[in-house]
């Protein structure tokens, strides 16, 4: 599939987004030594999604998967990207619980942009499917861990 210089901004800005949400995972896990690994763990899995991303183009280009032209949109990525921005100037700029650091990261897994950003691909064809369903499970897991790590501290 040909893809157009807009449409690869697109998926570019999705990988962005999940850069964003790595840097913030970052900056917690310097803020809260405690709870390093943890944090640490979390941002491994967004420089993970960052990468598929970005492999997604090439698998794109060649075929092997379709491009879910109708899935993102960008104003509502670029807000969401916007918060997270804000979230590490703060947690750079000033002392942050460790309970609102779980709840940022919550309200970021649980937004649609980071819950279904693998929807920039379609599961029409077996190699989309697969991938599909490998990244739908992996953030979920990714979700999962979050979750657990909250009910731990409960």
């Amino acid at each position: 599939m040909d893809l157009s210089a807009f449409q690869i901004s697109k998926i570019e800005l999705i990988a962005e987004y999940e850069a964003a949400v790595m840097e913030l995972y970052w900056v917690y896990s310097e803020k809260f030594p405690e709870h390093k690994n943890f944090w640490i763990d979390m941002a491994d899995d967004e420089r993970k999604n960052v990468e598929w991303i970005h492999s997604t183009i090439e698998l794109i280009k060649s075929n092997k998967i379709d491009y879910n032209r109708d899935r993102f949109n960008i104003e509502a990525v670029r807000i969401a990207m916007n918060f997270i921005k804000n979230q590490i100037r703060e947690a750079l700029d000033k002392p942050v619980p460790l309970q609102a650091a779980i709840s940022n990261a919550s309200s970021i897994e649980d937004s649609v942009a980071k819950k279904k950003f693998y929807e920039i691909i379609k599961d029409d064809n077996p190699e989309g499917h697969l991938l599909y369903q490998k990244f739908g499970s992996e953030n979920q897991r990714h979700r999962d861990k979050l979750n657990q790590f909250r009910q731990r501290l409960k």
